[in-house]
């Protein structure tokens, strides 16, 4: 059965503005013109709120995407972060966003998803993006639970990842769902004591469950009972669409433009030169406020240093009106937008005697938001303000992938393009600048020099010195800004990476005490760690050091598979501690502790010999590749950077490997990852060849930084599920991260 459920909704919205002299940022070289720009609108659907801090925490929470065929164009993180106008280049793109908490199971967080496709052709786009809840949900109908003559009653609803307890303290909590990509059902048990003092307990499943649907379950007497077969009670299950009844929304702040000048620059004008001059303002809902305050008021000829244009009395509307101050408010109730304009009549301009001026208008909504916007007037030779022609900004700490060990993007905003704007920087404590031309830009300015008023810019500097300061300032004609600087990140160097130094220690194994053999020095691990503790249990050694074929120095390390008691025994070795041997299965820690740099690829010298897969580990088959057995063996190297060190169970009672897509458990650990896999030779015979594995960056890495490495290893790819080759051998040497 379908039924309403009374939602709540917001509008994370975006003021919309029509301003011309907003633009398009873009990379490397600089982009042209743009030819439209999006206006959204995102209403996410949001059922049962806790309080009205949730409106809040959504906002906050919402990731906003825009891509088009050749990839992501534009990425915005929290609603406050989302600008009023997008400028486009014309095409079609698909905008996506998620809100709130993904989580496995959670009692009162919830998470929201949409998409929409539009088109840009010129213009402004206004596009309404609906974001509906991504959730499954779960409940129990308290009145047939009352129904029923049972105490201690308990429910436990849940999939793969994570459950959630009803009990009579918590009844009518509603359960949130994030199913993983490999469960299609809930499951569900139910408990208590009947009547008669008799335990019982039922085992079920919700199947085919689908986001955006509650699932209530329903219990009752069954009067089959029977204490050998039967249940003491019936379970049913309604399916309830989620759908939306009313809307509460939350609106971007008003955006306030000038009328065929850019209000950011001052208005100038010899006496008795001026011209009708009228700024926009453009909000959603509606206006309640529109402020001018000055503290030349006097001055300006104002009646008040405060004056509220939509809320003052008749007869000082009229003697601003008459003196050349005029406004208006234009609603469009279709759309849910106002505009109101402010007039700076001629008349008015020219009666102000020589000198600068100042006020600032604030426009506020009816939702409380408001955008201060200086005004600023020059009358008169010596009252201009020039203003810099460009403007550079700090290098952006909401992004850490900014500034990293070889390369830095620097923005800023072209304001006067009369002589031609460029770049320069220098490794600080030098005296020789390098310029970076804005050629784009400067073409731009030939065609219309006009479109080049507050275009905006993006550069990367490439090929820069790791660990170092660096000055840069921006140039035009015989204009140079004050110098800013930044500093590079160090590159880190892995530690043994060549495999030099070798070790060894004592493990107790269930055969007895055993002597392991580890990369490193000492008498226990520090930064590489291998399976071999696990392997001497059967007096393997899996991983060992070589002076078969190398890059430099004198060893590399052998990683060689081979068969231990019936199973497969991978050659591996990995960045972390072997923790511990469970029975005939390894517990690792992967990570070992980082500088917080950013490389964009990790380097190793390998040559890798498969074998013909001949080990198969009964019940493992589901995880390996079709008809596996007789094929090459694979091999792999991962590599990935994280905020914590990532545990590895390879026993199947309770298995966790490697979060390599999103709802794994420590995915959101993750912030870079990059992997290899072998599935025939590598390198020339009796020689090693050189690798690089890009790292893609995830979504974290903006704003968290990481803090351990993780490389791992295994001749055998399928190590974990014990199936593979026990003539799979990989030969390593220097390691090494890559920063470009």
């Amino acid at each position: 059965m379908k039924s309403i459920i009374k939602n709540l909704a917001f509008m994370a919205c975006t003021a919309v503005a029509a301003s011309g002299f907003q633009s398009c940022v873009y990379e490397e070289p600089f982009g042209a013109d743009c030819d439209g720009a999006l206006r959204m609108k995102m209403v996410i659907d949001s059922d049962l709120t806790r309080a009205e801090t949730d409106n809040i925490d959504l906002g906050s929470s919402t990731v906003l995407y825009i891509s088009n065929s050749k990839g992501l164009v534009r990425k915005y993180q929290g609603q406050q972060n989302i600008p009023d106008r997008i400028p486009l280049r014309a095409g079609t793109y698909l905008a996506e966003a998620w809100a709130g908490d993904s989580v496995p199971a959670s009692f009162d967080k919830k998470f929201y998803q949409g998409q929409s496709q539009f088109e840009i052709n010129g213009g402004d786009t206004d596009v309404t993006l609906h974001c509906g809840i991504a959730n499954v949900v779960a409940s129990i109908n308290k009145a047939s639970v009352d129904a029923v003559n049972v105490s201690d009653f308990k429910v436990v609803i849940g999939h793969s990842k994570g459950s959630l307890e009803f009990t009579a303290d918590n009844i009518d909590a509603k359960g949130y769902f994030m199913m993983p990509n490999a469960d299609k059902d809930l499951a569900y048990t139910i408990s208590g004591v009947s009547a008669d003092g008799k335990d019982f307990s039922v085992t079920g499943e919700i199947p085919g469950v689908k986001k955006g649907h509650e699932y209530i379950l329903n219990v009752s007497d069954n009067p089959t009972y029977d204490e050998i077969g039967g249940a003491f009670i019936l379970v049913t299950v309604d399916d309830r669409e989620i759908l939306i009844e009313s809307e509460v929304t939350i609106l971007g702040r008003p955006a306030v433009k000038g009328v065929g000048f850019d209000v950011e620059k001052q208005i100038f004008a010899e006496p008795g030169q001026f011209a009708d001059k009228s700024i926009q303002v453009k909000a959603f809902g509606g206006l309640k406020n529109l402020f001018i305050r000055s503290e030349q008021a006097e001055a300006l000829g104002l009646p008040s240093a405060d004056i509220d244009l939509l809320n003052i009395a008749d007869h000082i509307a009229v003697e601003l009106r008459n003196a050349g101050i005029d406004w208006e408010v234009i609603p469009n109730e279709a759309k849910n937008i106002v505009t109101a304009y402010v007039h700076l009549k001629a008349a008015w301009l020219n009666a102000l005697a020589k000198g600068a001026y100042e006020f600032t208008l604030t426009p506020y909504d009816t939702y409380g938001k408001f955008t201060p916007t200086k005004v600023r007037i020059g009358v008169g030779e010596g009252s201009q303000v020039i203003d810099d022609p460009v403007v550079l900004d700090p290098v952006a700490q909401d992004n850490l992938l900014n500034l990293r060990a070889r390369k830095v993007v620097l923005t800023g905003k072209i304001i006067d393009a009369t002589d031609a704007p460029s770049l320069e920087y220098r490794e600080a404590g030098t005296t020789t600048w390098t310029q970076v031309s804005l050629d784009n830009v400067a073409q731009l300015r030939r065609r219309n020099p006009q479109k080049t008023v507050g275009q905006g810019f993006k550069v990367t500097l490439s090929s820069l010195k790791p660990g170092t300061r660096y000055e840069y300032r921006a140039v035009a004609g015989s204009y140079a800004s004050e110098p800013m600087s930044f500093t590079t990140e160090s590159v880190f160097t892995i530690p043994n990476a060549g495999f030099e130094d070798w070790g060894t220690y004592s493990a107790k194994t269930l055969l007895g005490t055993k002597t392991v053999i580890f990369p490193g020095l000492g008498s226990e691990p520090t930064y590489w760690d291998s399976g071999n503790e696990g392997g001497a249990t059967a007096n393997k050694v899996l991983t060992d050091k070589s002076a078969d074929m190398f890059n430099s120095g004198s060893f590399s390390a052998r990683l060689a598979s081979t068969s231990a008691m019936g199973m497969l025994a991978a050659g591996n070795v990995f960045t972390g501690d072997y923790v511990k041997t469970d029975g005939t299965n390894g517990v690792l820690s992967l990570g070992r502790e980082y500088n917080g740099s950013h490389p964009d690829k990790v380097a190793v010298w390998a040559n890798y010999r498969p074998g013909t897969v001949s080990i198969i580990k009964s019940g493992n088959e589901e995880f390996l590749p079709d008809n596996f057995k007789g094929q090459l063996d694979h091999c792999q190297i991962y590599a990935a950077l994280t905020t914590v060190p990532i545990e590895i169970r390879t026993n199947p009672k309770n298995r966790k490997l490697f979060p390599v897509k999103s709802g794994d458990e420590d995915y959101d650990k993750v912030i870079a990852y990059g992997q290899i896999t072998w599935t025939d030779a590598f390198g020339p015979d009796g020689a090693l060849q050189r690798v690089e594995i890009p790292l893609e960056y995830r979504d974290r890495a903006a704003t968290d930084k990481p803090l351990y490495l993780v490389i791992v290893v295994s001749a055998s790819k399928y190590g974990d599920f014990f199936s593979g080759s026990d003539k799979s051998v990989v030969y390593l040497d220097d390691f090494e991260l890559v920063y470009e």
